[in-house]
């Protein structure tokens, strides 16, 4: 009796054995158990994998009619959208190429492009956590989106993603919770259902289905894979450029008032001037211009376009206090555009200098809230550059690559190499720097969005020797106007030297007991600078600045670069 119950006791291990291979291996005819949910999920489909939320997280919410929200967490790392939020006003900001759309925070309000959009449903606030509404906007932020009631199942993915899909080759196939041989099975599967692949383990392939499931399937099971690739970025090329030639910018600096224009002689090739007008002087974005329109007549006469400068007044702690100010973004935005267009100008160059590093971000959120609307009203949007290199305040705060991604045009300020108080002397742009700044901001920002900034000026360095250090030379500079400098070669027993490396003519000399030199900026110096534009196919030039040149200049700026 005990050898049979043995026998028993093996035949039925055997036989479950048996049964649990044809589980494992064999599809079935019947219909597979389905698992519940008790809460909402939300999938965000990536290229190889996804990203799952439940609703314990607080991060995503499904309302009465159907309305998707996400949290800006969720939009920016996830999917790739360039949304910043404001705690201090409860304002988000989502940017695209074109758009501008303003959540704002405990009210109704939702602007699009600076225009009420009461087609778009209000943020919602979960806590400190902002949720924005993607229905109404998916078509702007490029992304899909679907629920699923049957299973409480958000799928939502961005249309730039990459994607592998196939097709289930025979009905009845079990979709299982993982590849252990007592897995939970979800679901079965029938032939030619389409599913998104998303990983591999062994000989099993890991898939989301049409109504948000995830689990294995056998590898053999899957026909048709192909790589579905998602849409490409959008370039924002320059709304405007000039009918031939390459542009010709030079800055007018502008003081306390607007230069005598019946004094200002023929610029030939110049087709875009850029008055220093306009300047920052509130954190709450107050602004302070001094736009002359007997300037604009004339400029306009000409055929000049006109970009108005406008600066932060080179203020780092107005700066970081009005950048970080949602409002007074706005304020400014609007402000701007309204004097750009009551005055007819045709666009603008924005001068941001001596800015912390901690506003490298939100210097690009501003410029990508602006850019958008300026283009609606078919505005140019420009913005000045240091070279790559130095300081933080001087160099590190611009993001060029974002910027660049935004803006029409980057002048670079490819002067200054030895600033004013440069403790030794040397050219204020010598040729093989100013062609290692070009190529290294090529790297980060398109050619034919960039301007060669050339200086209409030199300085003049005055070097006295320490009486406590040996060997040591006190250093001093005074910036003068190209024209001016020339006047000093007029002088008895002053012999220039022309300097190779810098491209450029040099002189020393001995005045008042001290020893003076100048790396002087003239036609042949001007020439060279400005055979790069050619050269690596920039936008064009950008000179600073009108009135130190000499009068040669802009006809050989305009017959060497067009």
């Amino acid at each position: 009796m005990k050898k049979n119950n043995i026998s028993i006791v093996v035949f039925l291990f055997i036989t479950f054995i048996m049964f649990m291979f044809i589980v494992y291996n064999t599809n079935f005819e019947s219909k597979p158990v389905i698992s519940g949910f008790e809460d909402k999920e939300l999938i965000i489909k990536k290229p190889n994998s996804i990203i799952k939320y439940n609703s314990k997280d607080n991060d995503f919410m499904l309302d009465s009619d159907k309305t998707i929200y996400l949290s800006t967490d969720i939009l920016s790392e996830d999917l790739g959208v360039k949304v910043h939020f404001d705690p201090r006003h409860n304002i988000a900001v989502i940017t695209t190429l074109d758009r501008v759309i303003r959540f704002y925070g405990n009210t109704d309000k939702v602007k699009v492009n600076n225009k009420e959009a009461d087609y778009i449903k209000s943020m919602i606030m979960n806590g400190e956590k902002p949720l924005i509404p993607i229905n109404q906007i998916k078509e702007d932020l490029k992304i899909e989106n679907k629920f699923f009631p049957e299973t409480n199942t958000i799928v939502v993915k961005s249309l730039y993603d990459d994607e592998i899909i196939g097709k289930i080759d025979r009905d009845n196939v079990i979709l299982k919770k993982d590849i252990k041989i007592w897995s939970k099975v979800i679901r079965g599967i029938n032939k030619g259902e389409e599913v998104q692949i998303i990983g591999e383990a062994d000989d099993w392939i890991k898939i989301l289905t049409h109504d948000g499931k995830v689990g294995f399937v056998k590898k053999k099971l899957i026909t048709n894979i192909e790589e579905i690739v998602g849409i490409k970025p959008e370039k924002n090329n320059p709304i405007w450029k000039p009918e031939k030639n390459k542009i010709i910018l030079t800055w007018e600096s502008v003081y306390s008032r607007n230069p005598d224009t019946s004094k200002i002689k023929d610029m030939d090739g110049l087709n875009v001037i850029s008055p220093t007008w306009i300047h920052l002087i509130g954190a709450d974005g107050k602004l302070n211009h001094n736009i002359g329109k007997d300037y604009i007549n004339w400029a306009k006469k000409r055929g000049y376009k006109i970009w108005a400068l406008f600066s932060n007044s080179f203020d780092p702690k107005l700066t970081d206090k009005f950048l970080n100010n949602s409002l007074a973004r706005e304020r400014v935005i609007n402000d701007l555009l309204n004097l750009i267009k009551d005055n007819n100008l045709d666009g603008i160059n924005i001068d941001f200098e001596n800015v912390y590093l901690k506003n490298k971000e939100l210097l690009v959120q501003f410029i990508r809230e602006m850019t958008p609307v300026f283009h609606e009203n078919n505005l140019v949007v420009s913005i000045d550059v240091t070279v790559i290199g130095g300081s933080d305040t001087w160099s590190r705060f611009l993001d060029r690559k974002a910027l660049g991604e935004v803006v029409d045009y980057m002048a670079v300020m490819t002067y200054d190499e030895h600033w004013a108080s440069s403790p030794v002397s040397g050219s204020v742009a010598s040729i093989g720097w100013v062609e290692k700044s070009i190529e290294r901001i090529i790297k980060e920002v398109p050619s034919e969005k960039l301007l060669l900034g050339v200086p209409l000026y030199t300085r003049i360095w005055t070097e006295t020797p320490s009486r406590e250090r040996a060997n040591k030379m006190y250093v001093e500079s005074r910036a003068v106007p190209m024209k001016n400098a020339m006047k000093i070669l007029d002088k008895e027993n002053i012999v220039k030297i022309w300097d190779e490396g810098a491209g450029q003519y040099y002189i020393a000399y001995i005045e008042n007991n001290k020893l003076n030199k100048i790396w002087f900026e003239n036609a042949e110096s001007i020439k060279l600078k400005t055979d790069l534009v050619k050269k690596y196919n920039l936008a064009g030039v950008a000179a600073w600045r009108r009135g130190y040149e000499t009068e040669e200049i802009w006809n050989i700026i305009d017959k060497n670069i067009n």
